[in-house]
């Protein structure tokens, strides 16, 4: 049994071209990305750790509020020529 079978080309390829064809070679694969603290996942703080922090910055809150009420005060009693 004879199998017959023909090519046929159709396009506008580089069959004739003078010059070889050289396509440009891709560029560099970016290297990996470096791991660090400020990308690397870290576990959620349970309800009662994010209690404390709340309650641990308001605190803060109020002792600077306090410290600038102290401060004015004192700015306040000089005398003025």
């Amino acid at each position: 049994m004879h199998r017959k079978f023909e090519n046929v080309y159709v396009g506008w390829g580089h069959k004739y071209s003078v010059d070889n064809m050289n396509p440009q070679l891709p560029p560099m694969p970016q290297e990996e990305f470096v791991s660090g603290p400020e990308i690397t996942e870290a576990e959620d703080p349970s309800p009662q750790d994010e209690a404390a922090l709340k309650k641990a910055q308001e605190q803060a809150e109020e002792a600077g509020e306090e410290a600038e009420e102290g401060a004015e005060e004192e700015d306040g009693d000089g005398d003025e020529d």
